[in-house]
């Protein structure tokens, strides 16, 4: 999931619609097997299930008034299937120094808050 070197200067490289997750998933996968405890192979879609799971992808929407974010224990009990309701998906800023650690001070630059809208 780190930055390519084509969007590494993007603030961008780390939001996705839920298309591009997919394909830069499909991407990964296609580099080596990832397969769950279970032995299970993972496509893209379990693959990003999972990643929203753990908190390393969070949903989120842009608006007029600014940004709101899902983590999935919030929104857990909508869908058991991977959906993103009309979300776009970004990795969690807590990740983001671990995928390209050589500029810590752009990635708080980067960071945007969320709009507390109560839910």
């Amino acid at each position: 999931m780190k930055p390519t070197k084509r969007t590494h200067v993007a603030s961008e490289s780390y939001f996705f619609t839920t298309d591009r997750l997919l394909e830069r998933l499909k991407n990964l996968i296609s580099q080596g097997s990832f397969k769950f405890a279970s032995g299970k192979l993972a496509t893209p879609r379990e693959l990003a299930a999972f990643l929203y799971k753990i908190d390393f992808l969070i949903a989120r929407k842009d608006s007029a008034t600014g940004i709101s974010r899902r983590y999935f224990e919030q929104s857990r009990y909508l869908s058991s299937a991977f959906a993103d309701f009309g979300y776009a998906w970004e990795i969690h800023p807590a990740y983001r120094w671990a995928l390209q650690p050589d500029n810590v001070e752009r990635l708080f630059d980067d960071i945007q808050p969320t709009v507390d809208d109560n839910v």
